[in-house]
């Protein structure tokens, strides 16, 4: 079954089977956060969907603030981490606080993500 995802950012692309969903469901305290996020980053920027999807393979949280999300190390070191956001999220640093604003209340279209995903 294909699944598009259609934002603001795009037309339509289908959403590789391997990048569906939240990798991470055994961290269950930020698992809708995490569905909601990867869905919405898909065709906003597919490099910092990669980015976050590898995050969170490695365990990282989304923690709720008053007006967004807050991605945390979770299972990261603080040595680990530092390099992440360094190296790895500071290029997208714009569009990481815009989805992060985003997905902490909504998917940003009308279509869900199928059970089980």
């Amino acid at each position: 079954m294909a699944i598009y995802q259609e934002t603001l950012w795009g037309e339509s692309q289908k959403i590789p089977e391997e990048y569906k969903g939240d990798p991470r469901p055994d961290m269950f305290q930020d698992h809708q956060y995490w569905e909601r996020l990867l869905l919405n980053t898909w065709d906003m920027n597919q490099i910092l969907h990669h980015i976050l999807h590898g995050c969170r393979c490695g365990g990282a949280e989304l923690a709720l603030t008053k007006c967004s999300l807050k991605l945390t190390p979770g299972e990261w070191s603080d040595e680990q981490w530092n390099v992440i956001k360094l190296r790895d999220l500071a290029p997208y640093r714009d569009k990481l606080v815009e989805v992060l604003r985003i997905s902490r209340v909504m998917s940003i279209c009308n279509e869900k993500p199928p059970e089980g995903w």
